[in-house]
């Protein structure tokens, strides 16, 4: 269905990718604790679960951000093909790196921010196919999630991919958190406790 933006289909899509940035954000904060407990030393299953657990809700919700932003951008709330999502994330990552790269030349990146060499990669051409196919593998029951022979695994994907995903995490919180959660129109999650408190 195509819509303009500001009308009513554009208000729920923007409020639902506020709040599946909200679910990435928590998604992430769990894998940090998780991954952090397992660096300082408890590397027991419960551990290395809950931090796989939540670096694939972390990217599933990630991913789901992106096809929102893709929905939004061609004005169209059908899902997009594969093949142009792809090329729209790995040309948003190629953009990403481009502006670090110019902030850090013209002197207005913030003290804190990393070495240019960080962002002086080139996005693999595979990274966004990997990207859906590694989120599809974890949100459904597929086998392929246990059984990596010849397959992308998430320790794969996290060592070849971790940093394109983080910037594309990293970057849209200025403009898709909401910055008064109490005074946000939730829509269907007010709704929602309705039900639960009545």
């Amino acid at each position: 269905m195509k819509f303009e933006i500001g009308d009513k289909t554009d208000q729920a899509l923007t409020t639902t990718l506020v709040h599946e940035l909200a679910l990435c954000k928590e998604s992430f904060d769990r894998f940090v604790y998780f991954a952090g407990q397992n660096i300082l030393g408890d590397d027991s299953k419960k551990i290395k679960i809950q931090s796989y657990n939540s670096y694939a809700s972390f990217l599933h919700h990630l991913y789901e951000f992106y096809i929102g932003c893709i929905k939004r951008e061609l004005r169209d709330t059908s899902s997009p093909k594969s093949d142009i999502t792809d090329k729209i994330i790995n040309s948003e990552a190629e953009k990403l790196l481009k502006n670090k790269r110019h902030a850090i030349e013209n002197g207005y990146a913030p003290e804190w921010e990393n070495h240019i060499s960080v962002y002086q990669v080139e996005v693999p051409k595979e990274f966004a196919g990997d990207f859906r196919k590694i989120r599809n593998r974890t949100a459904h029951a597929d086998l392929r999630r246990a059984s990596p022979d010849n397959q992308l695994t998430m320790g794969e994907f996290y060592k070849r991919y971790h940093g394109f995903v983080y910037i594309l995490y990293a970057q849209p919180h200025w403009l898709w958190t909401a910055k008064d959660i109490e005074a946000f129109d939730w829509k269907a999650i007010e709704e929602f406790d309705l039900a639960v408190r009545s």
